[in-house]
């Protein structure tokens, strides 16, 4: 089975576009959106004129056959975190202005301050708010764990650096959990992927690589044409080859 990955759309719809035409030629049998389809801040993505956040849901509603919500995702919709990484919320979280929420989270969380909230349809509201926020994708070959992030933050909620390969320790706990070899998640807008096993941790380029049949996480580039370089990614679930292109 072929496998499409995208990820952080941000809502670049020309850049999503581009992206799922180029897995069509690749002849994928699923896609995969790992989240963030929303969110949108002038000081990091420079296509204000073109930006779509309802355009964007439609075609991912249209044309991916998983989706898992994103950090961003669940601020648009309105809802906070399930996998919360220990970080409790109040029931009044939203109603809070933004001066009280810096002094109750100091700094542990996003808190979108110079994010232009989307006009989006009740629909697809809706539909973000329907998002799980990981799954477990079944194949004839392989069980796949798809995130936004890592476990405990699969939304990717948090503002912390990733380290140290311990860093990993309790997601690969949870593909163990779900019976998973592998893992994919987007949120750390990679030029390229990365690639985390048992073997250590390594980087790659917009490339083709085999991936090793061990419990691995790969992390995928954005969508979002924004300060990194911007792609997708396909997976062959027979052969375990993984390709990274730029969008």
């Amino acid at each position: 089975m072929i496998l499409g990955f995208i990820s952080d759309i941000h809502e670049d719809i020309v850049s999503l576009r581009r992206a799922l035409d180029q897995l069509e030629r690749e002849k994928c049998d699923q896609i995969i959106c790992t989240g963030d389809i929303i969110g949108f801040s002038p000081l990091y993505y420079p296509y204000a004129d073109t930006r779509d956040a309802n355009a964007c849901v439609d075609l991912v509603r249209q044309s991916c056959t998983h989706v898992v919500a994103g950090n961003h995702d669940l601020f648009s919709a309105g809802l906070v975190p399930r996998n919360n990484a220990g970080i409790p919320y109040p029931e009044d979280w939203f109603s809070l202005d933004l001066a009280e929420r810096i002094k109750l989270m100091k700094g542990r969380i996003w808190l979108y301050e110079s994010e232009l909230l989307p006009e989006l349809t009740d629909e697809n509201i809706a539909y973000l708010q329907s998002l799980p926020e990981w799954a477990v994708i079944e194949t004839k070959e392989l069980h796949i764990l798809a995130s936004h992030f890592m476990f405990p933050d699969a939304t990717g909620s948090l503002r912390k650096r990733i380290d140290d390969i311990c860093d990993y320790r309790e997601h690969f706990w949870q593909m163990r959990k779900n019976n998973c070899i592998l893992s994919f998640a987007g949120h750390m807008h990679k030029e390229g992927f990365e690639v985390v096993n048992g073997f250590g941790y390594r980087e790659h380029g917009f490339r083709k690589k085999k991936i090793r049949q061990t419990e691995t996480f790969i992390g995928l580039p954005a969508i979002a044409s924004g300060r990194n370089k911007s792609g997708a990614a396909v997976f062959n679930t027979v052969n375990f080859e993984f390709k990274a292109f730029r969008v």
